[in-house]
């Protein structure tokens, strides 16, 4: 039985990886308040009821944190609630930030992960919380070819503004002098391998789309994988280091619900990551499989070099990333979590997974149970 008195707060609890590690926390029986803004349709309490009934059963039910609604970028709920977080509260955990790739300083990603870091820092400051726990990523590497978890900013050039505002945030928390603090650092996170589900669609998922768009135009065999790799300029034996986001929850909350393990960096990283081939035949076996292609003859005017311009035009954000990641150490993950090894991201993982998201039509009608 949990005996712990006070709350840990965590921001972040709507994301996609935020999301499921809010319910694995819930379920060890953390007593958590979450911070949530509304959204243009529903306050932050309907927005958390939507994300832990997608899960329940009769069976099953999850406890509820306590709520309170605002943005990480403002303090008003900072204002109001500071004392009773300096009663109430001995430990954050930090998974909140934007997934943006470019942007100006003062536009995301900088807004949300360095100035409502800097809100986060605030509210510890004034509550007197000295147990941090900050969900970082592994691309801090940035330019790196290795990267271990002892590593930080070690003169590495960084291909984005979202990397660049994920290694100056680490750095502010780093050097905030807290009496415990844990960075962990995923990979590139895909959905559930149980359900297929995923809250958000981005990164693999985009191009999922992108692919299932694009090839909804084509004759049926039109274009290939090896035409696609081709033209992002790939040669399609690069790495790319894919984590489930069941696995990832599971190793971060076993490890906030061990104090014994705190005070690490930790590497949530995939050691046998999939490459760029299977990933790219993957999605175009999904894609052919699972969605409605337009079989009608009279498409002549889009052919195989037409799918090449639009999908290499379409993918510019990603090509940063088109590239061989870098190879990431994880020995004390292994170490913390010997009993939870990733599972392995392979063909038969991705079809299942891209099939589960084409069939929920991208997101918009997702049924779990």
């Amino acid at each position: 039985m949990n005996t712990q008195s006070k709350y840990s707060f965590l921001t972040g609890a709507t994301g996609m990886l935020g999301a499921f590690f809010m319910r694995e926390l819930l379920d060890c029986g953390q007593n958590l308040v979450v911070l949530v803004r509304p959204s243009r349709k529903k306050n932050a309490q309907e927005r958390i009821e939507d994300i832990l009934t997608i899960w329940e059963t009769p069976q099953k039910k999850y406890p509820r944190p306590l709520i309170i609604q605002g943005d990480l970028t403002e303090n008003g709920w900072l204002d109001e609630k500071a004392d009773w977080f300096r009663e109430n509260v001995d430990t954050v955990i930090h998974s909140a930030a934007s997934l943006e790739f470019y942007g100006q300083r003062d536009s995301e990603p900088y807004r949300t992960n360095l100035e409502g870091l800097n809100t986060i820092l605030d509210l510890c400051r004034r509550a007197n919380i000295r147990k941090f726990h900050h969900i970082s990523t592994a691309y801090v590497a940035g330019s790196q070819k290795k990267f271990s978890e002892s590593e930080c900013n070690v003169g590495q050039t960084f291909r984005n503004d979202y990397e660049q505002s994920k290694i100056e945030a680490e750095e502010r928390v780093r050097n905030f002098g807290f009496d415990s603090l844990t960075v962990y650092r995923p990979s590139i996170v895909i959905g559930d391998t149980k359900t297929g589900y995923t809250p958000t669609l981005s990164g693999l998922y985009a191009a999922l789309k992108l692919v299932h768009t694009l090839v909804g135009q084509l004759h049926l065999g039109a274009t290939s994988a090896k035409f696609a790799i081709a033209a992002m300029g790939m040669k399609g034996n690069e790495s790319k280091n894919l984590v489930p986001v069941d696995w990832v929850a599971k190793v971060l909350a076993h490890i906030v619900t061990h104090e014994e393990l705190h005070g690490k960096t930790y590497h949530l990283t995939n050691p046998n990551p999939p490459q760029m081939k299977v990933i790219a035949k993957t999605i175009q076996e999904a894609v052919e499989k699972f969605s409605n292609l337009v079989p009608d003859a009279s498409m002549t005017e889009c052919d195989e070099n037409w799918f090449g311009k639009n999908f290499s035009a379409q993918m510019r954000l990603f090509r940063a990333y088109l590239q061989e990641d870098a190879r990431f150490d994880s020995s004390n993950t292994i170490a913390a979590a010997p009993h939870l090894p990733c599972p392995k991201v392979d063909h038969d993982l991705l079809m299942f997974l891209f099939q589960k998201v084409i069939d929920s039509n991208f997101g918009r009608n997702w049924c779990l149970n």
